[in-house]
C-alpha cells in the first residue's frame, strides 16, 4: 500500500502545524496536527478494509477471438471483471499485455469500477507481429482507499492463449515424381504379429491356439480350422533433422523453402503424436545446430517441438560457397581420372593429384552441419526409428552422403527436399514472376532435381519426396510431360 499525493499534502500540513505550536509554543496548532494525524491513521485503516474486500471479492476472465491467427493478423481480447458485493471505492482491472503483442494504450484495456458499481468489461483489439503460442494470463489491479489517501496495486492470475503462426503456403505438394502422395506421414507397422488390432493374415490352426483366433468364415469356407494373425503397432522414433541454413530462406514472405519445409514437419509431428511415438529433433544452421531436443514422448514434448518450428527463422549466415557445399565425390572424381589417362599435358599433371585424393572429400563432407547433425541422430537410436531429414537440393553432395549414412543405420529414411529452381531469388522481389516461387523453375533444374531424387531413392530404406507448390509443380510436370 503505498500513500498518495493527497495524503503526503495532509501530512505535510499535520507536521508544519505541530513545528508551528512548538516553535510558538501554542497549544492550539499541535491539536489541529493530532486531529490531521488521526484522519489520516483512520483513513488508512478504512483503505485496508476496501482493498482486503476487493482482493476477495473480485475475480476476473480473459477471451481471445480466434484463438489462432498468422502473423500480423489482429485478434480481439475481451476482458471481464466482477465483484461479489459492491466496495465505495474506485477499483480499475487492467489487462497486462505480452511484450510479443502490439496492443492500445492502458485506458482502451482497463476496466474501470467507480464505487457501487460490480461488473464491467472492455474489448480491444490486439496485432500478433511474431509467431508462437500467446499467453494473456496477467491483469493488474489498482485499488484506492475512499477519501484517496492509499493505492494498492494487486494481481489476477488469467489463462487465455492463442496460437500465432507464421504466413502458411498455400498448396504444399508432397509427392513423389510430382504425383501426389495421399498417405499420412508416420504412420507405420510393426512388421510382428499377434493379438493386435489391424488383420494381418490367416494360417492353418496349430496346437496351443486359443479359440478367439479362430476365423470361423475361413474355417468353414476351407473345412478346416484357420487362424486369423493381427498385426500390432509398435512405437519409431521420430528423429527429425530440419535444415534451416540461409539457403532456405529463398522465396517470398511466407512461401519461402522454410516455410514449406515447416509444414511437412508440423504434419510429421502431428503423425507422431497421434501415434504416442517418441520424438527427437535437430535445427541445423550454416555452421551448427542450432536447437536439439529429446528423445522425449512426454505429453509437452510434441508443443515443445511444435512450438519451435512455428518460431523457427533461417540463420543469417552468407550462404554455402559453392566450393565448401558441392564437393567432388570419389566416384566422380575416378571418371574424371580416367578421362585424363594418357593425358601428358601440364594441365592434367597439375589435376590429377586432386581427383586421386578421396580424404579431402571425406573430410569436407564429414564436417558439414547437415552430416554431422543426421549421423548424431542416427547413434542416438536405440530402437526402431524413422529418420527424416527435410532440406533442399542446393548441396547434393553433403544431402547425399548424409542419407547414406542413415540408409544404413536407420530402420526407415524419409527425405524431403525442396527443389530451389522454385524458389530462385527473383521470387524475393516485387514481383514473383514465372521462375519465382508461384513459377515452374526452368526445365534443366527440375530434370536435375529428378534424378537426385531417383539417386536417393535407389539407396535401401529410403523414400525422397519433393516440397513444392503446388501450382509450380504442376506447371512443371506438364512442361516435362510435353517435352516428351
Amino acid at each position: 500500500m503505498l500513500p498518495t499525493r493527497r495524503w503526503a499534502a495532509l501530512a505535510g500540513v499535520a507536521c508544519s502545524l505541530a513545528v508551528y505550536a512548538v516553535v510558538l509554543d501554542e497549544p492550539t496548532p499541535l491539536v489541529a496536527a493530532s486531529g490531521l494525524a488521526a484522519w489520516l491513521v483512520v483513513a488508512q485503516v478504512d483503505a485496508v478494509e476496501a482493498m482486503r474486500a476487493v482482493d476477495r471479492d473480485l475475480s476476473a476472465t480473459v477471451s481471445v477471438e480466434p484463438t489462432s491467427v498468422f502473423v500480423g493478423d489482429r485478434a480481439a481480447v475481451t476482458l471481464t471483471a466482477s465483484l461479489s458485493e459492491a466496495v465505495d471505492a474506485p477499483v480499475e482491472v487492467e489487462l497486462v499485455a505480452p511484450p510479443s503483442v502490439n496492443a492500445p494504450e492502458r485506458s482502451r484495456r482497463t476496466v474501470a469500477f467507480d464505487p457501487g458499481e460490480t461488473e464491467g468489461s472492455v474489448t480491444c483489439s490486439v496485432e500478433f507481429p511474431v509467431a508462437g503460442r500467446i499467453a494473456f494470463d496477467e491483469a493488474a489491479v489498482d485499488i484506492e482507499g475512499r477519501a484517496g489517501f492509499f493505492t494498492e496495486t494487486v494481481t489476477l492470475d488469467l489463462d487465455a492463449r492463442c496460437l500465432v503462426e507464421p504466413p502458411a503456403p498455400d498448396g504444399v505438394h508432397v509427392g513423389r515424381g510430382g504425383e501426389l502422395v495421399g498417405a499420412t506421414f508416420g504412420d507405420h507397422a510393426s512388421d510382428q504379429t499377434g493379438p493386435g488390432h489391424v488383420p494381418h493374415e490367416t494360417r492353418q490352426y496349430l496346437p496351443g491356439d486359443t479359440l478367439s483366433q479362430v476365423d470361423w468364415k475361413t474355417t468353414a469356407r476351407m473345412n478346416h480350422p484357420y487362424i486369423r494373425e493381427f498385426e500390432s503397432e509398435s512405437d519409431y522414433l521420430l528423429s527429425l533433422v530440419v535444415d534451416c541454413g540461409s539457403h532456405m530462406n529463398r522465396g517470398p514472405t511466407g512461401r519461402t523453402m522454410l516455410s514449406y519445409a515447416r509444414e511437412v514437419a508440423l504434419g510429421l509431428v502431428d503423425a507422431a503424436e497421434s501415434h504416442s511415438d517418441p520424438i527427437s529433433a535437430q535445427f541445423v544452421g550454416d555452421d551448427a545446430t542450432t536447437w536439439e531436443f529429446g528423445p522425449s514422448s512426454s505429453s509437452n514434448a510434441y508443443q515443445t517441438v511444435r512450438r519451435r518450428l512455428l518460431a523457427i527463422a533461417p540463420t543469417t549466415s552468407p550462404r554455402r560457397p559453392v566450393g565448401a557445399s558441392r564437393p567432388v565425390a570419389p566416384e566422380d572424381a575416378r571418371k574424371r581420372s580416367r578421362r585424363l589417362a594418357g593425358d601428358d599435358s601440364a594441365f592434367a599433371a597439375t589435376l590429377r593429384p586432386y581427383l586421386d585424393d578421396g580424404e579431402s572429400y571425406v573430410s569436407r563432407v564429414s564436417d558439414r552441419p547437415l552430416f554431422d547433425a543426421v549421423k548424431s541422430a542416427c547413434s542416438r537410436s536405440d530402437r526402431q526409428d524413422h529418420l527424416v531429414l527435410i532440406t533442399d537440393d542446393s548441396a547434393k553432395v553433403e544431402t547425399y552422403e548424409a542419407v547414406v549414412v542413415a540408409s544404413k543405420r536407420s530402420s526407415q529414411t524419409s527425405v524431403f527436399l525442396t527443389p530451389t529452381t522454385f524458389f530462385d531469388d527473383a521470387a524475393e522481389g516485387d514481383s514473383a514472376g514465372a521462375s519465382g516461387a508461384n513459377g515452374a523453375g526452368d526445365a534443366a533444374g527440375f530434370v536435375a532435381f529428378e534424378e537426385f531424387r531417383k539417386r536417393l531413392e535407389r539407396l535401401p530404406n529410403v523414400t525422397a519426396y519433393e516440397v513444392a507448390p503446388k501450382s509450380a509443380m504442376k506447371l512443371a510436370t506438364g512442361r516435362a510431360t510435353a517435352a516428351e
